[in-house]
């Protein structure tokens, strides 16, 4: 696996050491070192793809997983990216909970080609060259010599409306997944999902290391050093509640 975001000149001292650290093929510390640099507030794509490696091969795919997404949310093009977090989930348990096929997946591929802000800026322009060529219709005298202008302007206008508002669409699913419940991975080997936030709860299902969920409700634990809870979706619109430690938010 390439650590293809290589490291600048400049990079902080802790990010060269878990370099150095990975290097050596101290995995388990190499991920630490990361991991201390993502708790002081540093969020790029470049830490979460080298954190997402160290915690590949060190064994913890749940992690590395995590990771990968996280960085995908910022670089969603990156070929390194995606390919690696390919790789962990087709090694981890969880590459039966995820589609392969299917329209679906096909609409989601294409909603995360861009970030939010992507969307945004090719939407706008979309919708202000359409206006352009509507207002330069209206405007253009019907001379005889603009008649070749005018047949350029109409399709033209007509496929940057249509474009404007497939990109709105973008946007729109775009925010509405970014601004849904928070998407979180398994880090623990499995989970059992439980029916209510207890530890003798009946069982609902069992979620595996790398599994993709989604929070839609927390619970705090009454008993000091006891984690609390979160309530979790699967992918199939299944409910249930497990500790709050054994999922990790993207």
């Amino acid at each position: 696996m390439s650590l293809s975001a290589a490291l600048a000149a400049d990079a902080p001292p802790a990010f060269k050491e878990a370099a150095a650290l990975f290097d050596a093929g101290v995995f388990d510390q190499a991920a630490a070192r990361y991991e201390s640099l993502r708790a002081a507030g540093v969020a790029s794509a470049n830490l979460y793809f080298n954190l997402g490696n160290a915690c590949f091969k060190a064994g913890h795919l749940g992690r590395a997983i995590l990771n990968y997404e996280r960085a995908r949310r910022l670089e969603p093009r990156d070929p390194d990216i995606s390919g690696n977090l390919r790789f962990a989930i087709n090694e981890s348990r969880a590459k039966d909970t995820v589609a392969t096929t299917g329209w679906s997946v096909w609409l989601a591929a294409l909603r995360d080609y861009l970030t939010a802000g992507e969307w945004t800026a090719f939407a706008a322009t979309c919708y202000w060259l359409a206006a352009l060529g509507a207002i330069a219709l209206l405007l253009l005298p019907a001379a005889r010599k603009l008649a070749p202008v005018k047949r350029w302007l109409r399709p033209s206008v007509i496929g940057f409306t249509v474009l404007t508002i497939a990109a709105g669409t973008g946007l729109i699913t775009r925010a509405s997944v970014e601004n849904g419940p928070p998407a979180a991975i398994v880090v623990t080997k499995e989970v059992v999902v439980r029916f209510a936030p207890v530890d003798d709860a009946p069982r609902h299902f069992t979620a595996v290391e790398g599994q993709k969920l989604w929070i839609t409700g927390e619970r705090a634990s009454s008993m000091a050093g006891v984690p609390g809870w979160v309530e979790v979706e699967r992918a199939d619109g299944n409910k249930g509640w497990v500790p709050a430690n054994a999922v990790e938010r993207i």
